[in-house]
């Protein structure tokens, strides 16, 4: 490692006898893309390459006309792509980014240099960890010696923002050598110019999917649920036509390039699945497609555990798929309920598992900047448990003829919760992870569902304790209102429902479903037993008739807070309606 550091220092150094580019210019290195065994061409290069051999082995006269023939029909069918084959014909939708400005060579030779004190956390979480990798990236973008490619440019700032990022927020030597709020919006800005060009989004190869996968990240830091599931669709899509779901693609690879492909796909996968159960869409990359392994962990033990976990959260993201797969899904829905009870109990006893290989891993040799980060990160684990959690067991309360919520469920929801108060002060008073961090990356990005079983079992079993949690809660989300529209939004929903709660537990009037007191379940039917509880309009109804609820929420409210509820009733996350879908 001194040694690639060494070299890359010495190149940041005699930066200003290095051209500086003044313009982006585009690569148009050819690509060749992956075609499964079923497509025409793999079919016509398999016959190929028996009637080769059959050739060969009778010793034909013409052999080496007939090489030459097969040669010539192996290179028709694998042909490489270029940017021609992404664009309509007369169509000029490549062109170069306009001049940009780079962060100061002195900036990025220092922050090499960095790397030998303490590798940011950034390289050990993310989807890049390969000092070689970013070497590349630096030495390609400020020594070029051939067009760059936008994909290059991009992620090489999207990696750069990044990393500033966290040097600021940790307080690092070189924040207070430097100022680097500038050279942050620097590379923001040009990482933003990078990502929004047509290139990125429509041609496959590895730097254009990495920037994407960091545009992901960006897009989740700043509450915007629509854009992050957009570009992560676009991420998912490159890495199926490259064919890094595949083995094969592999085996030409060097090691390390390899190993980064690797952790690429499988970090796309991870949101990708996050992606399916959060907003209830399937994902874009299937299981039963993918024959790559996981990527292996380093044996080094001061960074193996940040790989176990790492690999431990690839494995929730397959349960996710999984619950969204065989739970939600509009196949799954249409199963019996019996069938879908056993899906439901056999991947809550494999989370449950997960849950508890999570905390196997061994993190005391990490070098952190403060323990208490791996006490906050435990914390966010068992938050992201419950609510996972939550998600699979009311599944129950999706099937048409028993829709039921169990005590299970509300145990899980319960926890979810509890877990979140628990850890929430601990963010207030932690220097490293903002109230918007934690908002912006756990509390959007995990699923509502406990808070509205909560509320559903406070009207259901006039708990006032319940109530109470939905209040605690809802106090907790007012310090995040004014960090993003969707935090806001998020705010004043819940806290509509636990207003509702406490006036219609104060009210002891009976809710509109048969809640079961001795098993501690609610069957979410009206009192003819045939339709959803919360069919179109009979929330409204029931605020305005039951209990002249309506002078103290708007009617807009209460239509709200019916369609939230009966979206939610009939399998559908309430991620749309409580966020407005990242409208920022």
């Amino acid at each position: 490692m001194d040694l690639r550091l060494g070299r890359i220092e010495d190149q940041l150094k005699d930066q200003s006898r290095q051209p500086t580019p003044e313009s982006i210019v585009i690569d148009s290195n050819p690509t060749r893309l992956y075609e499964g065994a079923s497509s025409f061409a793999n079919q016509s290069a398999y016959a190929t390459e028996v009637a080769q051999l059959t050739a060969s082995t009778q010793g034909t006269v013409a052999q080496d006309r007939l090489t030459a023939s097969f040669d010539d029909l192996k290179s028709l069918l694998q042909p490489s792509t270029t940017l021609e084959d992404f664009q309509f014909s007369r169509s000029n939708a490549f062109r170069s980014m306009p001049a940009m400005k780079l962060v100061p060579s002195a900036i990025v030779a220092d922050i090499v240099r960095s790397f030998k004190v303490r590798v940011p956390y950034f390289l050990l979480s993310r989807p890049v960890n390969d000092l070689n990798l970013i070497e590349e990236l630096f030495r390609k973008v400020y020594f070029p010696t051939e067009a760059l490619s936008v994909g290059h440019v991009t992620a090489m700032h999207g990696v750069l923002f990044y990393l500033l990022k966290e040097f600021i927020s940790f307080k690092d030597p070189l924040a207070e050598k430097y100022d680097l709020s500038p050279h942050l919006e620097t590379c923001e800005k040009n990482f933003s110019a990078g990502i929004e060009t047509y290139e990125i989004l429509v041609v496959p190869n590895f730097e254009n999917t990495l920037s994407l996968l960091l545009a992901v990240i960006k897009a989740q830091d700043e509450a915007n649920v629509l854009l992050s599931s957009t570009l992560i669709s676009v991420a998912s899509r490159h890495c199926l036509v490259l064919g890094y779901h595949r083995s094969l693609t592999y085996q030409n690879q060097k090691a390390d390039m390899a190993s980064n492909i690797c952790r690429l796909f499988w970090t796309v996968y991870l949101l990708d699945k996050n992606m399916s159960l959060l907003l209830g869409r399937a994902s874009c990359i299937q299981d039963y497609d993918i024959d790559v392994p996981y990527p292996t962990c380093t044996g080094d033990l001061v960074t193996r555990a940040w790989d176990e976990g790492w690999i431990a959260f690839l494995s929730l993201g397959r349960l996710q798929g999984q619950i969204y797969d065989r739970v939600y899904s509009a196949a799954a829905l249409k199963l019996a309920p019996e069938v879908r009870a056993h899906s439901i109990n056999e991947l809550a006893q494999e989370l449950h598992q997960w849950h508890q290989r999570l905390y196997q891993v061994d993190f005391s040799h990490v070098q952190l900047k403060d323990p208490a980060l791996l006490q906050m990160s435990q914390r966010t684990w068992d938050v992201t448990y419950y609510s996972v959690l939550t998600s699979l067991l009311r599944g129950s309360s999706t099937s048409p003829t028993t829709p039921e919520i169990t005590s299970q469920c509300f145990k899980a929801a319960r926890s979810a919760l509890e877990t979140h108060l628990g850890f929430f002060p601990m963010c207030l008073e932690s220097e490293y992870v903002s109230v918007r961090d934690y908002a912006n990356w756990l509390m959007l990005y995990a699923s509502f569902t406990p808070f509205i079983v909560i509320f559903l079992h406070a009207i259901a079993a006039s708990s006032a304790e319940d109530t109470k949690l939905l209040e605690d809660v809802v106090r907790t989300l007012y310090p995040t209102k004014d960090t993003s529209k969707a935090c806001g939004r998020l705010y004043q929903i819940c806290a509509i429902f636990a207003r509702v709660a406490r006036r219609l537990v104060e009210s002891r009037h009976s809710f509109l479903g048969t809640y079961n007191a001795q098993d501690d379940s609610l069957l979410l039917l009206n009192d003819t037993g045939n339709t959803s509880l919360f069919d179109p309009g009979s929330l409204q109804d029931y605020l305005s008739a039951e209990i002249d609820m309506m002078d103290q929420f708007t009617y807009s409210e209460a239509e709200n807070m019916s369609a939230i509820l009966g979206n939610w009733v009939s399998g559908q996350p309430p991620t749309v309606d409580m966020l407005g879908m990242g409208t920022e």
